[in-house]
C-alpha cells in the first residue's frame, strides 16, 4: 500500500496528530489488519469498507457519543487501507468462494435490505459508483476463482436524507447531503452498466432490492429487476431528479445539524 508523505488537506494540530498516528499504524500491515479485524462492524475482517477503516483513526473512534466525528484526518488514509485490504483478500481466496459487492447510494440501508440473505465469505461495502474500479475488482475476483454477487439497494432520496440525518445524530457519522443524490445516481448507472457487461458471465450474479422502510417504520424490501432501473423504468434516477434533490439537500441541511 502506497501511503502519502503528508495529508492532502490543511489540518489543525489535533487533526495532524491523528493523521500521523494512523499513518504510522498503516505502515505495519499485520498490525493494522489485526486492529481492523476486531472492529465489530468488520465481522472479523469479512466486511471491508472505507467507513469502517476510519475507525483505525483512534481520535475518530473514541469521539464521545452524540458528537460529530472528525473525518478529515482519515479521509484519504481510510480509502487507501480499505482498497488495499480488499484487493489483498481477493488475491488469497483459500477456501472462500463468494464475494459480494454492495452497491447503492449513501444511506440506502444496504445492510438492512440484505439482512435476510445468506452472508458471503467476503464483502465490499461501498456505493460501487465508480464503474472503472468496479470492473477492475470484479475481473480480479473472477481471475482468482471467486463467485461474484453484486447486491444493489435502491432507496428513495427522501428516505435516504432522513436516514442520513438520523444516523448522523445517533453515531456522529455525517455525509455531505448535497452529494447524496449524486451518490445514488452514480451507483445506479454503474450497476446498470455492470448488468450489461456481465450478462453472460456465469460466475457473476445480481441481487437488486428496493429498501422501502425506515428504522421506526420497518418494511420488507421489494425485489427489483434491471428494467426497473432503465431510463424508462419506474425507479430510474434521471439527471433532473438528481439536480432537484441536490437543491433540496441545501434546505434540509439548514434545518438540521448536518450542515455540510
Amino acid at each position: 500500500m502506497k501511503l502519502p508523505d503528508k495529508p492532502e488537506s490543511k489540518l489543525n494540530r489535533d487533526q495532524r496528530k491523528a493523521w500521523k498516528a494512523m499513518h504510522t499504524l498503516l505502515q505495519d500491515t499485520t498490525q493494522s489488519d489485526k486492529k481492523y479485524d476486531v472492529l465489530p462492524e468488520s465481522k472479523n475482517g469479512r466486511i471491508i469498507s472505507t467507513d469502517i477503516s476510519r475507525f483505525l483513526d483512534e481520535r475518530y473512534a473514541t469521539t464521545p457519543s452524540g458528537q460529530e466525528r472528525d473525518i478529515k484526518p482519515s479521509w484519504d488514509l481510510a480509502w487507501r487501507y480499505a482498497h488495499d485490504r480488499f484487493q489483498r483478500e481477493l488475491g488469497k481466496r483459500g477456501k472462500r468462494k463468494i464475494v459480494r459487492f454492495m452497491a447503492g447510494g449513501w444511506a440506502a440501508g444496504k445492510t438492512h435490505a440484505l439482512e435476510n440473505h445468506q452472508p458471503p465469505d467476503l464483502t465490499w461495502d461501498g456505493t460501487l459508483g465508480d464503474l472503472a474500479w468496479a470492473v477492475e475488482m470484479i475481473d480480479f475476483a473472477l481471475k482468482h476463482q471467486w463467485k461474484v454477487e453484486i447486491a444493489y439497494v435502491f432507496r428513495d432520496i427522501e428516505l435516504a436524507f432522513y436516514g442520513s440525518v438520523e444516523r448522523g445524530k445517533e453515531e456522529g457519522r455525517f455525509v455531505p447531503l448535497k452529494s447524496l443524490p449524486k451518490s445514488h445516481g452514480d451507483a445506479q448507472r454503474s450497476v446498470r452498466d455492470l448488468a450489461i457487461l456481465y450478462a453472460e458471465e456465469q460466475d457473476v450474479s445480481f441481487i437488486m432490492m428496493h429498501n422501502l422502510g425506515t428504522k421506526n417504520v420497518p418494511c420488507e424490501p421489494k425485489k427489483l429487476e434491471t428494467l426497473d432501473l432503465a431510463p424508462s423504468g419506474a425507479l430510474h434516477y434521471s439527471s433532473a431528479y438528481e439536480s432537484y434533490y441536490t437543491e433540496i439537500a441545501t434546505e434540509i441541511s439548514k434545518g438540521s445539524s448536518q450542515g455540510h
